[in-house]
């Protein structure tokens, strides 16, 4: 059976260095304005909730479109990788990104906010898929770092985000304005993709894959699909109930509960910069199965403190935060030949399933409480962690790798 194997052609060392350099830039730059967009939900749901009258389920199912349009653009984001090449994606989701930013400063609705987030969502995926599949090939024998890396101007961006929206809300700026000011970062990155040169890809056959079977038959898709299902989930739960947990539950105001965020995304970044050493040191599975247990238990420990275990959840994104971009490393290097796809394939289920379960993470809040529904952020680590543990069984016991 015929596969197909994906190298990268440069035309001489100095030229790899030069090009690599603002390439390299070039995507730190989209993690860093995505994570600026995406750090904007935690602080302004309490403001979503007042302004637009609804409840938390309802809300959950409007931010709900952002993953239904992640579901789309990974899809297509890893289709169109291989199609048309990375700089297409790079052009093109930055486009939709930026006209889903751009479009939210004129939200009046809950049909508005749902549709600036869904073409957001579209954007941002095909995007991530873009470049988590271009990562491997600039950085052959040091995977897990430079990955982890990129990923840590994410949580960079986060962390920015975090103060500034926290003192922009308590001085008074209104969050449209603040999304009007983000839609400038998100213009440069349109003409970044424009100018950007990537390698190019070329195709040659190969007859010695051990994935003999087509990709949607490989039960390795759907486990990882499971596991980045799990660590999506985590993510979500702190990144859009962390701020209303802290406020409702122990009545801090908009700026104090900022700050616990903060410190949460600053530790998401340091894990992001630092973790990728580690990992790489000890190994991308084995480390990140410790690094997912030491979250677990942070965040649980948090929640039995009350009050004074605040502090030990915003500690845990130092451990949360190499969830997904180590879960990309290991994808590429079980699925060599087809990473794009595979990692475009897993994406995209594992976004439909955390679309049911971030839903029903909603209805919980209405239901138990913003402190019962926390819950779902050790449980899922948890639940990453066993389905870890059981893909390394298989990768094992079958040889892929």
């Amino acid at each position: 059976m015929i596969v197909y194997i994906i190298i990268a052609d440069f035309r001489g060392w100095e030229k790899i260095k030069r090009k690599n350099i603002f390439l390299i830039f070039t995507l730190f730059y989209l993690y860093f304005i995505m994570a600026l967009f995406e750090s904007s939900k935690g602080n302004f749901v309490p403001f979503f909730l007042e302004e637009f009258k609804i409840t938390n389920a309802e809300l959950s199912l409007v931010l709900s479109l952002n993953t239904v349009g992640c579901v789309i653009g990974s899809f297509l984001g890893g289709y169109f990788c291989e199609k048309f090449g990375h700089k297409f994606v790079y052009i093109a989701g930055s486009v939709l990104s930026t006209i889903g930013v751009l479009i939210a400063p004129f939200t009046s609705n809950i049909f508005m906010l749902g549709l600036f987030n869904f073409i957001f969502g579209i954007g941002r995926s095909a995007i991530s898929v873009g470049v988590d599949s271009m990562v491997p090939v600039l950085s052959i024998g040091f995977e897990s770092i430079l990955m982890n890396i990129t990923h840590f101007t994410y949580g960079l961006g986060s962390f920015a985000g975090q103060n500034a929206y926290g003192n922009f809300l308590t001085q008074g700026v209104e969050w449209r304005r603040i999304y009007l000011f983000l839609g400038i970062f998100y213009v440069v990155s349109v003409i970044l993709s424009l100018i950007v040169k990537t390698p190019s890809i070329k195709v040659i056959k190969s007859e010695d894959s051990p994935m003999k079977n087509k990709m949607y038959k490989e039960p390795l898709i759907y486990m990882f699909m499971f596991a980045i299902t799990f660590g999506l989930v985590t993510e979500a739960v702190i990144n859009t109930w962390f701020i209303s947990y802290i406020r409702s539950s122990y009545s801090l105001d908009p700026a104090a509960a900022a700050k616990y965020a903060s410190i949460f995304f600053l530790m998401f970044a340091m894990g992001r910069l630092l973790g990728g050493f580690i990992v790489n040191k000890i190994g991308d599975s084995k480390g990140l199965q410790m690094f997912l247990l030491a979250g677990a238990v942070c965040i649980l420990a948090g929640l039995k403190l009350k009050s004074e275990g605040i502090m030990l959840i915003a500690m845990s994104g130092f451990f949360i935060s190499i969830t997904f971009p180590t879960m990309m490393v290991i994808i590429n290097s079980i699925f060599k030949q087809k990473s794009s796809l595979a990692i475009g394939y897993s994406v995209t289920l594992s976004n439909i399933l955390y679309v049911i379960i971030f839903n029903l993470t909603g209805y919980l809040n209405d239901l138990l409480g913003t402190y019962a529904a926390f819950y779902v952020a050790p449980v899922s680590m948890i639940g990453c962690l066993t389905m870890l543990i059981l893909i390394n069984k298989k990768v094992k016991n079958e040889n892929y790798v």
